[in-house]
């Protein structure tokens, strides 16, 4: 596997970078089959997570029928699920991240999404918003920023940067090569609807498994911050 060398963002912005789709999947595998126990405990934990939130909300939404959708959820429900998985999705990130650096991963770092729960929240929240106006407003610019900001949570959990940093580093940094994530992005689609398809099972390898080939994907442009010796670069 390459160097794990966290790299000049802003160099590789204005130079560009060769997008190899074939090698993240392989790369994503290895790491992945590396780390197959907390990879699959995370991903049984977060079907868990949604499964009571949406049980609890239908009962809540029938309890209260002034707030209640048709099929008796409530919005809140639906608003605090989105609030505690976006910081357990990042948590795959974590789990990747640490996979690459050859370090041990538990349970316990799937949680480590929530660190950076302001920053994930937020940055989830906008860039719907503007995928969904570029969406609303012409289609393609919706689809453009849709594929740009793939790389706004692990900018987040491996560079620290705060959510605006983020996105504008994320779809200046996708920009360079947009049909290579935007091909990765229907590969990954792919990978989870065969998983699904498979009895439902393979959704818990499929799942993790994208993550991680997202981050190979974002380690082969990025390098990896987390976890290395601290050399003098610039973000």
């Amino acid at each position: 596997m390459q160097n794990n060398r966290p790299k000049n963002l802003s160099q590789v912005i204005a130079e560009g970078y060769v997008f190899h789709l074939e090698d993240y999947i392989k790369q994503g595998w290895q790491i992945f089959k590396q780390n197959a126990a907390p990879f699959i405990t995370s991903t049984l934990f977060y079907f868990l997570v949604i499964v009571i939130i949406t049980a609890v909300d239908i009962i809540l939404g029938r309890l209260s029928s002034d707030a209640s959708d048709s099929w008796g959820g409530t919005w809140l429900g639906s608003f605090l699920q989105f609030l505690i998985i976006t910081p357990l999705e990042a948590g795959f990130y974590i789990l990747a991240i640490r996979g690459f650096q050859r370090q041990s991963s538990s349970f316990h770092d799937f949680f480590g999404g929530f660190d950076y729960f302001v920053q994930l929240v937020a940055g989830s929240v906008i860039s719907v918003i503007f995928t969904a106006i570029g969406l609303i407003l012409c289609i393609i610019p919706g689809f453009y920023l849709g594929v740009s900001y793939v790389l706004v949570p692990p900018l987040i959990v491996d560079r620290r940067l705060n959510f605006w940093e983020a996105m504008e580093t994320s779809r200046q940094l996708v920009s360079r090569n947009w049909f290579g994530w935007f091909l990765l992005s229907i590969t990954i689609f792919g990978i989870n609807l065969l998983g699904f398809l498979v009895c439902g099972l393979g959704i818990f390898v499929s799942l993790p498994l994208t993550y991680a080939i997202w981050t190979a994907a974002y380690r082969n442009v990025a390098g990896l911050k987390s976890g290395a010796v601290q050399d003098n670069y610039d973000i």
